[in-house]
């Protein structure tokens, strides 16, 4: 009856914590950037090249590549038939659901026992650690990375058991979707591997083995060669500082998931947590000596997939904030493993009653962690608990009064956020795009500038530093600046703007040649081309002239100020059957066109003229 009961039971437990969830709104912290600014691509576009193309955040200027995220938010919004956002809670309630589910399997493959595989999984899934990966939607990506992970592995124990061909298909199947929903992926097959060599009496690599690598391998070579055409590299700078200030999220994140206090939505390293990290680590090591339950080479095991499954976060660290809880959703089921694995040992009835009334615990302080991510509000409010980086509460604070258009809180708060850290690079270009909107263009190129100096570079920022540029005529600046931003992300729009740029600097031959290359780019509003012939007219430049308007005219061959201003133009270029011609074609589309009339009769009476004029 257990084999049936217990995943039933853990199925329900784990979607009734986090229940209430399913009905909270966005946080504005990277959900509004993935779902809010593609929502015309998820409810109208909703290609499949474009999401394996493309980012995470569906452009090209950002380092993370997660197809199937962005395909799992598509089929969300299909389902529920649009944008609405207790659609993507309830979808990261069920994988986290399910997860559950098959955590609990893949304990019962490691030869833990029914009852403590039971209580382990409702450990693993009441833990306030893992809130983030559940009640916050960009956390999706972690969610898919650990089921598709959990499912590999079980698929791979069944395979090396029996070497059957469609365990072998199941574990690169899933291996696959792993990798296609996050990066650290990449390290899964290390960790499988690990395991054969370990656990494996007498391992032996055959055909079959063979074939599975090399499937695992051609999934990696596509994933790299989508993920080149998707991604722009890393705009973090990481240095090996960086990178080995990022190995403090090992003492961090074992300190948490046995002492999880913190309710900050996002956490930081404090000397408390290190401390308690680096004691743990110390008291794993001696366990691990002394400790004779299991082979040794075993507990290393357990340790290395907790290690390997982990390092893939030192490489995606941003300067705003430390880490982030959700990412060690797949790694520390290594150390809950070791940890079961310990205990199942000991005496039975005090190991459960602890392990029950932990999960007791946890559960109320999740539902309690939960409510952070109700809204934006409770969000930024919960970071009030850092108290090492107040700037991370302001800046989060500042952008959501930012997105709500009230901006001068959101500006007050940009500037608290720079006054504790002068050099935070979101919080500068935050600020400058409010000094834009506002007039102040030198203040907003001074935080542009600093905050790519400081190595934020994307598409957005160029282009709001150019479009700057262009208004205090620095406009060889702005197109420098829109060259680099088409290299980020092509937009059609760009090279309109870059021509206009060129025109202001007097380089009518790149200017036409932008124009030009933004007509074949789509739909183009005729009164643009208008404009700038009317621009080229009045520097007497009147080919070019003649140029635009024609280009107007085939855009809408029923804008009638093309006509007008084509016809004007040939007028004075001594043209006047041409222009004539336009004149008329013009009032047979508005023939109450009063200056379209004026012009035709000035343009007869020049041609009868010179026609009497050719009879004497």
């Amino acid at each position: 009856m257990a084999k049936t009961v217990y995943p039933f039971l853990i199925l329900c437990f784990s979607f009734l914590l986090y229940s209430q969830s399913i009905n909270f709104k966005l946080t504005m912290f990277d959900d509004d950037s993935l779902l809010l600014s593609n929502q015309e691509f998820f409810t109208e576009d909703g290609s499949l090249s474009t999401i394996f193309t493309t980012d995470a955040f569906m452009e090209n200027d950002k380092t993370f590549y997660r197809p199937l995220q962005n395909m799992s938010f598509l089929i969300d919004v299909k389902l529920s038939g649009g944008m609405n956002v207790w659609m993507f809670h309830l979808t990261n309630v069920l994988l986290f659901s399910i997860i559950a589910f098959l955590f609990y399997f893949l304990l019962l493959r490691f030869n833990i026992s029914r009852v403590y595989a039971f209580i382990g999984t409702l450990l693993y899934a009441s833990h306030p650690l893992f809130v983030s990966a559940v009640a916050w939607i960009p956390s999706r990506g972690d969610l898919l990375l650990t089921l598709f992970s959990i499912a590999a592995f079980i698929f791979w124990i069944r395979f090396i058991d029996n070497k059957k061909y469609h365990f072998l298909i199941l574990t690169w199947l899933f291996f696959t979707l792993a990798l296609f929903s996050k990066e650290t992926a990449a390290f899964l097959p290390l960790v499988l591997l690990l395991h054969f060599l370990i656990f494996t009496p007498k391992p032996k690599i055959d055909f079959k083995m063979i074939l599975l690598g090399f499937l695992m391998l051609c999934t990696a070579l596509v994933w790299l060669f989508l993920r080149n055409l998707s991604v722009a590299g890393s705009d973090l700078n990481l240095t090996a500082l960086d990178f080995f200030r990022n190995m403090l999220t090992i003492p961090v994140s074992l300190a948490m998931f046995v002492v999880p206090y913190s309710f900050s939505t996002v956490p930081e390293f404090t000397l408390t947590n290190v401390l308690i990290g680096c004691v743990l680590i110390i008291l794993l090591i001696v366990f691990s000596v002394k400790s004779k339950s299991q082979p040794g080479k075993q507990k290393i095991f357990y340790l290395l997939w907790f290690l390997l499954l982990l390092i893939p976060t030192f490489f995606a660290k941003t300067k705003e904030w430390d880490y982030l809880e959700h990412r060690l959703l797949l790694p520390l089921a290594g150390i809950l493993m070791l940890v079961l694995l310990h205990i199942q040992n000991k005496n039975k009835v005090k190991v459960t009653s602890v392990m029950v009334a932990l999960i007791v615990v946890f559960s109320v302080v999740t539902v309690f962690k939960t409510k952070g991510y109700e809204n934006p509000v409770s969000f930024y409010e919960a970071v009030k608990h850092n108290k090492n980086k107040p700037e991370v509460y302001y800046f989060l604070k500042g952008n959501v009064e930012q997105v709500s258009e009230n901006l001068d809180a959101a500006l007050r708060s940009y500037n608290a956020a720079i006054k504790y850290d002068p050099n935070h690079r979101k919080a500068l270009n935050n600020r400058g795009i409010i000094k834009q909107e506002r007039g102040d263009f030198e203040g907003a190129l001074a935080d542009y500038n600093k905050a790519i100096d400081l190595g934020m570079k994307n598409f957005h920022i160029f282009k709001n530093r150019a479009t700057v540029k262009m208004t205090l005529e620095d406009y060889t600046g702005a197109i420098k600046d829109y060259g680099t931003a088409l290299e980020y992300e092509f937009h059609a729009e760009i090279l309109y703007r870059r021509g206009q740029a060129y025109l202001m600097s007097d380089d009518d031959e790149n200017a036409l040649e932008d124009l030009d290359k933004y007509a074949l780019e789509g739909t183009v509003d005729p009164e643009i081309f208008t404009t700038l012939g009317i621009s080229f007219g009045q520097k007497n430049q009147f080919e070019q002239s003649l140029y635009c308007f024609t280009k107007a005219i085939e855009t809408d061959s029923t804008y009638t100020p093309a006509f007008f201003n084509r016809a004007f133009a040939k007028y004075i270029s001594a043209d006047y059957s041409g222009a004539l011609a336009d004149c008329d074609k013009l009032l047979s589309i508005d023939s109450l066109y009063s200056k379209a009339n004026v012009l035709k009769a000035t343009l007869q009476q020049i041609i009868n003229s010179q026609k009497n004029e050719s009879k004497e």
